[in-house]
């Protein structure tokens, strides 16, 4: 199961690449494109599958942000995973004098300036990435939604209870 998910700007594959590498040298377990899909496998489903598993999402983006459909499709999983998991995390990584999309500008970004210290930046990442809590325990039941969330939840399984005696309380009329 891959620790981090790695997605990159068509302008960021090389630094994507080098980062991928470094990382799993610090013991962190990655999952890219160009290292986890072989000749004859569906990419959407390895994609799906991966974006599942991991915690953390790098988005790599290169000074010209070059953005394919491939990538497009990534980012919009990691967004909704992280909707949906509190525990996930986006971290976006730019390169050089990069800008963050509009979309990556409320997760607090991680700058990497190429060839300039960039094992010192990686090892920093990966323990930012080692450092985060793991999730063994499983959470109790709605611990991971927000009060207002849960309020929702029993407001509307009281709804469901009151429509169902309801229903159950009237009587059949035979036609």
């Amino acid at each position: 199961m891959p620790d981090v998910f790695i997605s990159y700007s068509a302008d960021a594959k090389k630094l994507a690449e080098r980062l991928a590498g470094s990382l799993q040298e610090e013991g962190v377990a990655t999952w890219s494109d160009f290292e986890n899909v072989s000749p004859g496998e569906r990419l959407y489903d390895q994609l799906q599958l991966a974006l599942d598993q991991a915690k953390f999402y790098l988005i790599v983006v290169g000074p010209r942000n070059v953005m394919r459909d491939w990538q497009d499709q990534e980012w919009q999983g990691a967004l909704e995973r992280t909707w949906t998991d509190p525990d996930k995390r986006i971290i976006p990584i730019l390169v050089g004098h990069a800008e963050a999309p509009a979309f990556l500008r409320n997760w607090a970004p991680f700058r990497i300036e190429p060839g300039r210290n960039e094992s010192a930046s990686v090892k920093k990442l990966a323990e930012v990435i080692k450092k985060y809590p793991r999730g063994e325990q499983a959470p109790r039941e709605g611990a991971r939604l927000g009060r207002d969330w849960q309020k929702r939840i029993r407001d509307i399984e009281s709804a469901a209870k009151r429509l169902k005696s309801h229903q159950d309380a009237t009587p059949v009329k035979a036609q």
